[in-house]
């Protein structure tokens, strides 16, 4: 079922054309959601089917397929858990990677965002204290994690909320703002019907603060339809601009002109908090998703990239790979997650603090 749903969720987020909406398209996502229901159906009657790992479970996951802000929530959790010495250690399939291969990553070492993918890569080097477990199947993952960890760490499952067949203590989902008007896969972008919120203890929907308003209607509604559900709205800002060369940061903008080089999901927000920060590109290259940068892409270029480079932190993991970018010219720009209601953040620290003890 994992598979299937990788499949089809390659089609719309990147490695072929979407689909044209069409008869086809809406038969094929009714059969995926008859498919994924009775394969929740089972989870939910035979808890056995789930593995309990050696330490506590935090799942950071959604409904949608791309750009729904999960690697932010999972480094915030990753932070808050080092913060009360708590070690951390990420769980995660390593999407778009080399090769499919399990990998160990522990504290401190060096190793090629190829080789994991570029979203654990980024999580590793802002932690570098933090074990890694790149692999599918994330139970055996975990298995082979268990032994190196301290007594006092725990698991942030990394993209888990399908990954059902690894018990959880508490499932974080993240939201994107057109979860309630948005169709299966490949019809639309979700991996889940909006039902599948059941499983959560806590959704976090994630915006801009333009769109506040509809935001919070949004978390009336879940709060509404899921009363066991906590619903926060979260904000995505601005953070601050890291030097890629030395890990310089500064807040105001690094670089007059700048060349923008962008491969994720959602580049208009990234774009957008470019511009509002008073940065006027020279010029914007836009790439899809996990895009595998190689000297091609910049090749008529290097005008351009003598300006200097401003880019997102998971674009500066693949870039500082090839030797067409100087690095010592990259900046990249870290977002900042501020809860709409301070109250909200304490209620999520206590929800890790009840699966911590």
């Amino acid at each position: 079922m994992d598979k299937i749903a990788d499949s089809l969720e390659n089609v719309i987020v990147g490695k072929r054309p979407p689909i044209v909406f069409s008869m086809l398209s809406t038969a094929t996502s009714a059969l995926y959601g008859a498919a994924l229901a009775i394969r929740n159906m089972f989870y939910d009657r035979l808890p056995l089917l789930s593995h309990v790992a050696s330490r506590p479970v935090i799942s950071i996951g959604g409904i949608r397929a791309g750009g729904t802000g999960k690697t932010p929530v999972a480094a915030m959790i990753g932070e808050y858990l080092l913060s009360r010495g708590i070690g951390v250690a990420f769980l995660s399939r390593g999407y778009r990677r080399e090769n499919s291969s399990r990998r160990i990553v522990v504290p401190d070492e060096s190793v090629s965002w190829s080789a994991i993918g570029d979203e654990p890569a980024l999580l590793h080097n802002r932690f570098p204290r933090s074990w890694l477990g790149i692999g599918a199947n994330r139970c055996k993952t975990a298995n082979l994690l268990s032994p190196l960890l301290p007594r006092r760490s725990a698991y942030v499952l990394d993209d888990g909320f399908q990954h059902r067949s690894l018990r959880r203590d508490l499932d974080i989902v993240c939201l994107h703002d057109s979860f309630l008007t948005d169709r299966l896969i490949p019809s639309g972008f979700l991996r889940e019907r909006v039902s599948a919120l059941a499983r959560a203890q806590i959704a976090l929907l994630i915006g801009r603060t333009e769109n506040a308003d509809a935001l919070r209607r949004q978390r009336d509604f879940l709060a509404a339809r899921f009363p066991h559900l906590h619903a926060a709205v979260v904000f995505q800002e601005m953070g601050c601009w890291v030097n890629a060369h030395n890990g310089r940061r500064r807040m105001a903008p690094p670089l007059p002109e700048p060349l923008l080089i962008c491969g994720i999901a959602r580049p208009g927000r990234f774009i957008d908090m470019v511009r509002r920060a008073g940065i006027v590109p020279c010029a914007e290259l836009v790439f899809g998703d996990h895009h595998p940068y190689a000297r091609s892409d910049f090749q008529d270029k290097g005008e351009l990239l003598m300006k200097g480079v401003i880019t997102t932190e998971k674009d500066a993991v693949r870039l500082a790979s090839i030797a067409m970018v100087p690095i010592e010219k990259m900046w990249y720009l870290t977002i900042a997650l501020r809860f709409s209601d301070p109250a909200d953040e304490t209620v999520l620290h206590s929800m890790i603090e009840k699966v911590i003890r």
